[in-house]
């Protein structure tokens, strides 16, 4: 069983994500690679040579980046054959308010909807605010953001707002159905 996990990222988190997601399942015993489209071309990726794929992309202004959109338009006919995950990264999915978190789960949904693609595993996890990686446009738009979801403003430092164990459980859900297994046992090996 060979997988790959394909992510954008912008700012890091997401490919944090996508690395954890394929440590956890190579622990288990599923081989993983990782191929990042914001780095290479997306037009080089082979996934015909995989069992499974797992796709991740950031949220960023209300779209994830179309390059995750065409890997999926371009490999639709085999990410329909077999089974596949989808991960969206947003600060949205954390916010204070339940309309934010809703709409971060929308605009994951509705991504997948307008590519036609419903994946066997999906999950939305909260990124980072890396407000040191930020020029000074994108830092004030982004405390701004962070200010109205009730998130940290203070410019000078970055924050993490990952929830690692629900990244964990995700990878370890996916594998576990890959590797025909149940995902409380392929738990309690990764915790010996």
């Amino acid at each position: 069983m060979r997988a790959i996990i394909i992510y954008a990222t912008c700012e890091g988190q997401t490919e944090r994500i996508a690395k954890r997601c394929a440590d956890v399942m190579r622990r288990v015993g599923v081989a993983t690679d990782t191929y990042d489209v914001t780095r290479n071309d997306v037009a080089e990726l082979a996934v015909e040579s995989y069992d499974a794929v797992m796709l991740g992309a950031s949220l960023h202004y209300a779209k994830h980046d179309p390059r995750i959109a065409w890997c999926i338009r371009e490999h639709r006919q085999r990410l329909a054959s077999i089974p596949t995950a989808f991960f969206s990264v947003s600060l949205g999915i954390i916010s204070e308010h339940a309309k934010d978190r809703a709409e971060a789960e929308w605009l994951a949904d509705e991504f997948l909807h307008d590519q036609s693609f419903n994946p066997t595993r999906r999950a939305c996890f909260a990124g980072a605010l890396r407000y040191s990686r930020y020029g000074w446009l994108k830092k004030r738009l982004m405390r701004s953001i962070a200010e109205k979801s009730g998130s940290k403003t203070e410019t000078t430092q970055d924050y993490e707002y990952t929830d690692w164990n629900a990244v964990n459980a995700f990878a370890t859900d996916f594998a576990a159905l890959l590797i025909g297994n149940t995902t409380e046992r392929l738990q309690s090996t990764l915790a010996s």
